[in-house]
């Protein structure tokens, strides 16, 4: 009874689930940022071999990113097709701005960062902030910027 067929299904359940978090919605907006507008079925489609998602988990994927301001849909027949405003920079920036939302201490986290940073990107940084519009939009908000509010993008 060692050759049981039910012991490899185990070990393939786990694996599915230890995907990263949030890495099937970055795989969402990539397919989108390639693609432009797409059905549900299409996103699911053009996803990796190695996703193997239901047609109702792209969905829910899809509705969250709409929820969250980072994905734009608008009905076609009886559904909806979405699409990720912006290029792969807009992405990279509301992937940076999820993680800092993640962290109680701004300060730290953002000290760390620039710390890490090329010399080069450190003064594009620096340059970037001296000509950003002053404060005053983001006095709402406190020490903590936007918070963790993505930007949406028309």
């Amino acid at each position: 009874m060692d050759e049981g067929s039910e012991e490899p299904e185990p070990e393939a359940v786990p694996a599915a689930r230890r995907r990263p978090p949030g890495s099937l919605e970055e795989e969402v907006l990539g397919v989108l940022h390639r693609s432009g507008e797409l059905s549900p079925g299409e996103v699911r489609d053009l996803l990796p071999a190695t996703a193997r998602l239901s047609y109702s988990a792209v969905v829910t994927t899809l509705t969250r990113l709409h929820t969250k301001g980072v994905v734009t849909r608008r009905r076609h027949g009886r559904g909806y097709v979405y699409s990720a405003p912006g290029d792969p920079a807009t992405l990279v920036a509301w992937r940076m701005n999820r993680l800092l939302a993640g962290q109680a201490d701004h300060r730290r986290a953002l000290t760390h960062f620039i710390a890490a940073l090329s010399p080069t990107d450190e003064a594009l940084v620096r340059d970037l902030l001296a000509s950003a519009p002053a404060p005053a939009e983001h006095g709402e908000h406190g020490e903590h910027g936007r918070g963790s509010e993505p930007r949406r993008q028309g």
